[in-house]
């Protein structure tokens, strides 16, 4: 069993959610992260898990501290938890 079942989708949520609140495409992200643009994609489908290179990165395209990003992450998983928890 996966520790931390929800974390993919918490990741591809508050990516997604923070990059169209910075008005930026997929592609734009990437070039601003220094990523390849399927990578991104495979980020907010769920799919893939950003490596802590990637995670650097991106936080810093976003206009984020790495510890931000993460933060953002553990209460989207807090969120998804609580709305299985209601189901």
């Amino acid at each position: 069993m996966e520790k931390y079942p929800l974390l993919k989708e918490a990741i591809a949520n508050v990516l997604r959610e923070r990059r169209e609140s910075l008005g930026l495409s997929k592609r734009k992200l990437a070039g601003l992260a220094w990523l390849e643009h399927p990578y991104i994609i495979q980020l907010e489908q769920g799919t893939k898990q950003p490596t802590l290179n990637a995670l650097f990165y991106i936080s810093e395209a976003l206009g984020l501290q790495p510890s931000e990003l993460v933060r953002f992450f553990e209460d989207e998983i807090a969120k998804l938890a609580k709305s299985d928890g209601e189901s």
